[in-house]
C-alpha cells in the first residue's frame, strides 16, 4: 500500500489539486464513456485492481450501446480508450424505490490497466472513517470533463441504507460512480460510491453507498 504522508492538495474550497499533487496518485479514477440509444454519457469509475472497475449503477441502467473506459486526466472522445468485456448492476439495486441503496455496478476489462495505475485496498469497516475524505470525479465544470478532487465533509452514516452522507458542495454531472476516499494515518483507503446529491434546508449533500457491506459482491 502506497505511503501518502508526503502527498500535498491545494487547499481551496473546490479542492481541485494542482501540480503540487502528483495525479498518478489518483490515477485508478476513470472516465466512462456511455452510449446510450439518445446520445453520449459520461460518468466516473474506480479501479480496484488492472480489470475491474466500479461506478454506480444508475450510470449503467437501462438500454446500453456501448460503454468505454479512459485513463486519460479529461476527456477527449478521440482518446485512447479500454474495451469493456462485461458489467453487472448490484442485485439489491432497485432505482424505483432509491436513487443510492446499493448504487453499485462493477465493470470488467477486456485488456488491462497501466502497470503504474494506484490501487487502494477497500476499507473493512465502516465505523472506521475518521480522516481525510477526499471524492473524485470527472464531472463537467466549464467546458470540460476533467479528473476532479473535492474534499466534502463527513455528515452521517444512515446503516440500514448502508449509505454515506456527506456535506458536498461541489458535486456535478459526470461525478456519479467516482471514488470516495479517506486519508487516515498515512494510508489511503476506498470507502463509497459516488451516487446521488441532495438539495434541501440544510444544504447540499450526497448519499454514497459504502463498500465495506459489498465486499462480498464485488469480489464475486
Amino acid at each position: 500500500m502506497m505511503d501518502v504522508r508526503k502527498y500535498k492538495f491545494k487547499d481551496e474550497g473546490v479542492g481541485i489539486m494542482n501540480d503540487l499533487t502528483d495525479w498518478n496518485n489518483f490515477n485508478s479514477s476513470l472516465l466512462i464513456e456511455i452510449t446510450r440509444p439518445n446520445g453520449v454519457f459520461t460518468c466516473t469509475g474506480v479501479a480496484i485492481d488492472k480489470k475491474t472497475i466500479l461506478t454506480a449503477a444508475h450510470c449503467l441502467e437501462g438500454e446500453i450501446l456501448k460503454v468505454r473506459i479512459s485513463n486519460d486526466p479529461s476527456y477527449n472522445k478521440k482518446g485512447k480508450f479500454f474495451e469493456v468485456e462485461s458489467f453487472d448492476l448490484h442485485p439489491d439495486y432497485n432505482s424505483s424505490e432509491s436513487n443510492y441503496r446499493s448504487d453499485i455496478a462493477k465493470i470488467k476489462l477486456k485488456g488491462e490497466l497501466p502497470s503504474n495505475t494506484t490501487f487502494y485496498p477497500i476499507i473493512k469497516k465502516d465505523t472506521q472513517l475518521e480522516g481525510k475524505i477526499l471524492r473524485l470525479g470527472f464531472g463537467a465544470r466549464g467546458k470540460n470533463n476533467t479528473r476532479t478532487l473535492v474534499k466534502p465533509e463527513f455528515k452521517n452514516v444512515l446503516p440500514q441504507e448502508k449509505v454515506l452522507e456527506l456535506n458536498d458542495m461541489y458535486s456535478y454531472s459526470g461525478d456519479s460512480g467516482g471514488p470516495i476516499f479517506i486519508q487516515k494515518t498515512g494510508q489511503m483507503y476506498l470507502v463509497a460510491i459516488h451516487s446521488t446529491l441532495s438539495y434541501g434546508p440544510e444544504g447540499r449533500h450526497s448519499y454514497n453507498p459504502l463498500l465495506s457491506t459489498h465486499r462480498e459482491w464485488i469480489a464475486s
